[in-house]
């Protein structure tokens, strides 16, 4: 449960504090005021950067040399509450800290706090390309697993510099097979993993959204989530299961991911040195969402489509807290940033009764967005700054 974050030029929160209790807070106010600004700090600490694509030196109020954000919060089991800093300086590097003591990286600050983000942008996740739910499976695993993010983080880079590669390629210059057999044993040993942990959480999330969107529609409808990856065969039905099952050694399918993928990179070199970019590897995955059997993309309504990221967002923290129950961690604080402004009444009730205790965060135009009642406190916003009323 996050207590509260202290704000030092970040955005236009020049010295900014807000306190969270329990149950729903609401945060509201004017457009342009700072709401989303105070969300996108908290999920920073979640996420190690901004969920609207900011980069870090845009997050510094205009005029001042750094930006930093103090969160403290209490951890599940924890008789003592954590502080996790960010400081971000214009020039230089930026540092991060848990009750004083540095960090090493982005990577050792993840997982202290969890959220589940829901935005109006969200729809994307439907309706846009394989990007966004690409983006949405990276995004929730790097929150679960420190593991994943390094696999993801080391295939991002080898992913670069083999794209470097295939252009110099393109351009004439001689590279030797030794070179691009480096590529292809590291993207393939990275880049199974990383399709078996997407596996395993896709699967996980197509229950959960069954179920949701089921409770959701009365059953009228039946959703379908399935993962596509050129490391999967269609054949394919074990898989290690890192977020859910027993500590202990990779399953042998993980061999046959990696060979898949090797294999990929290896017999259509020419074609991606023609095309200048490399064609196959995790970083063309996609997840498949259908509504009766139809693309929810081409054929879903906008209620439709909407219920779909409703029911993907819960099916998101219905999983991190399996796996803080599972494996210990946190579970998921909820960041609602103008989500009430676009769900009917009937989605609102859906979503408040489906939350039920957790600690959510909801950012508005207007207090009654949420009626008040037992375990909901209002802060007004204004001028990147906030009271209690």
């Amino acid at each position: 449960m996050i207590t509260s974050i202290h704000y030092t030029d970040y955005r236009n929160l020049a010295d900014c504090k807000v306190g969270f209790g329990p149950g729903v807070n609401v945060l509201w106010g004017m457009n342009a005021q700072g709401k989303s600004n105070i969300l996108e700090g908290i999920y920073y600490f979640a996420r190690g950067k901004s969920f609207r694509g900011a980069h870090d030196r845009e997050l510094i109020r205009f005029g001042a040399p750094f930006a930093r954000a103090e969160l403290t919060c209490m951890r599940d089991g924890h008789e003592y509450p954590t502080t996790l800093e960010a400081y971000l300086p214009r020039t230089g590097k930026k540092r991060f800290t848990k009750n004083g003591a540095p960090l090493s990286s982005v990577v050792e600050l993840m997982g202290h706090v969890r959220a589940v983000l829901f935005c109006p942008a969200h729809l994307s996740v439907v309706t846009g390309g394989p990007l966004e739910r690409r983006t949405l499976m990276d995004v929730a695993l790097s929150q679960l697993s420190p593991t994943y993010l390094t696999h993801l983080r080391r295939y991002a880079k080898l992913l670069a510099d083999r794209n470097a590669l295939i252009k110099l390629a393109g351009a004439g210059q001689n590279v030797t097979e030794a070179e691009w057999e480096v590529y292809a044993e590291q993207m393939s040993l990275h880049g199974a993993r990383i399709a078996a942990y997407r596996q395993e959480y896709v699967t996980l999330m197509a229950n959960a959204v069954q179920d949701y969107f089921s409770a959701m529609t009365g059953g009228r409808e039946v959703p379908s989530v399935s993962y596509q990856s050129h490391a999967m065969g269609e054949e394919d039905s074990t898989y290690p299961m890192y977020l859910t099952g027993a500590p202990g050694e990779e399953q042998p399918s993980v061999a046959l991911l990696e060979a898949r993928l090797r294999e990929r990179l290896t017999i259509h070199r020419e074609r991606e040195i023609a095309a200048g970019v490399t064609l196959f590897g995790t970083h063309k995955d996609d997840i498949r969402l259908t509504l009766n059997d139809k693309e929810a993309r081409l054929y879903g309504s906008q209620g439709q489509q909407r219920s779909m990221v409703l029911a993907i967002k819960l099916a998101e923290g219905a999983i991190a807290a399996r796996c803080a129950e599972l494996h210990g961690g946190e579970t998921p604080v909820y960041l609602l940033d103008d989500v009430f402004s676009e769900l009917d009444s009937s989605r609102r009730a859906f979503l408040m009764e489906e939350l039920g205790e957790r600690q959510i965060i909801v950012t508005s135009c207007e207090p009654d967005v949420i009626s008040a009642k037992e375990r909901v406190s209002f802060c007004q916003v204004e001028n990147g700054n906030v009271r209690e009323n």
